[in-house]
């Protein structure tokens, strides 16, 4: 019998990512001055983390290069499929409640 899915969810995350889904978020709400800008804000913020993820892992190995650094960060989301594949929408969640609340408290 395998792990629940919230020990699979919560594995795959760290506090850098937590952190940097927090942080990302903030300053996508910020930048934000319509709700039609969410796709193009979260989807930035998502690649900005992709991009985040290759260059960390590239400059950590030292002499390896680059497609072996870019196929160890892609492992690495591998390994924790569900919370690879819920990131975008933990993206898309946080910047909507963000905005939403800067939208209410600035009037």
């Amino acid at each position: 019998m395998g792990a629940d899915p919230i020990t699979l969810l919560l594995a795959g995350f760290t506090f850098f990512d937590v952190s940097f889904i927090a942080m990302a978020s903030i300053v996508s709400a910020l930048v934000m001055r319509r709700w039609s800008q969410i796709t193009g804000a979260a989807l930035l913020a998502y690649g900005v983390d992709v991009l985040l993820r290759f260059s960390l892992e590239y400059a950590s190995a030292g002499d390896m290069p680059a497609n072996f650094a870019f196929q160890l960060a892609i492992t690495r989301m591998d390994m924790n499929g569900l919370a690879a594949t819920l990131r975008p929408f933990l993206y898309f969640g946080a910047i909507a409640l963000l905005f939403g609340l800067k939208r209410r408290y600035t009037r």
